[in-house]
């Protein structure tokens, strides 16, 4: 009854050990314990991807939302986004005097 129980609920029966576990040896010069060094060079190459990528992202998101709201929410051709004058046009409609 009880080898029925233990199948049926998935565990051991208590007064089975359980295997013993390897230790760990804490050898320097291990295959497992080296850690692969990068050159220096890729070391640099990966900095400064980590710190460029939020601002290339951003840069990108501002144009994105300039396109999308000129040219699909204001409903003008979308290569006009990208000219210097339109946006001077924007600039003196806002902060104009009258």
């Amino acid at each position: 009854m009880t080898d029925e129980r233990a199948v049926l609920t998935r565990s051991a029966p208590k007064n089975q050990e359980k295997p013993p576990v390897e230790e760990r040896s804490n050898t320097v010069g291990g295959d497992h314990s080296e850690k692969k060094q990068r050159s220096t060079g890729a070391r640099i190459t990966f900095w400064v991807l980590r710190k460029s990528i939020v601002p290339v992202i951003m840069v990108i998101m501002l144009i994105t939302g300039l396109y999308v709201g000129y040219a699909v929410v204001g409903k003008q051709p979308g290569s006009d986004v990208f000219h210097w004058e339109t946006w001077q046009h924007m600039y003196d409609l806002v902060f104009s005097d009258t």
